[in-house]
């Protein structure tokens, strides 16, 4: 059901792009929520599951909030894209999707969200910069 409400975020969000004008009413700007897709949040959850178990760094709070569908914000689209542009996997890692037995690269991997979190943080961040660029849209912070 996530995954549906986030294609829903993100074609509205790529329509308000297209429709935009330069200038920008005030009751026109679209205010979203960025969260991942629920098959992203079940790769972080599988990958703090993972660290739990196996160990590794101890500054697990952007992961977690995959994990939870929380609100992210620009600096945490910044940090996945970020990961995803210099990580390269190693599929053929024998440790790669194995639970009693997994990579580092592979639980890394999972805690960013895993292929779903690649792809939907590098295509949230360029909808967005277009988005801000023009006033179109604004993220809603938490109170």
């Amino acid at each position: 059901m996530n995954t549906l409400l986030f294609q829903v975020q993100l074609e509205m969000l790529h329509l308000c792009l297209l429709c935009s004008e330069s200038e920008v009413e005030e009751s026109e700007v679209k205010e979203i929520e960025l969260i991942v897709p629920s098959i992203a949040s079940m790769a972080a959850l599988r990958g703090v599951a993972l660290h739990k178990k196996f160990g590794g760094g101890k500054n697990l709070t952007l992961a977690e909030a995959i994990a939870q569908e929380k609100p992210l914000t620009l600096e945490d689209i910044d940090k996945m894209v970020d990961f995803f542009e210099k990580f390269k996997p190693d599929m053929d890692d024998p440790g790669w999707y194995n639970p009693e037995n997994p990579s580092v690269g592979w639980i890394r991997w999972s805690l960013m969200g895993g292929q779903s979190g690649k792809n939907w943080s590098i295509d949230t961040k360029k909808m967005l910069e277009e988005g801000l660029k023009d006033k179109s849209i604004k993220i809603k912070t938490l109170e």
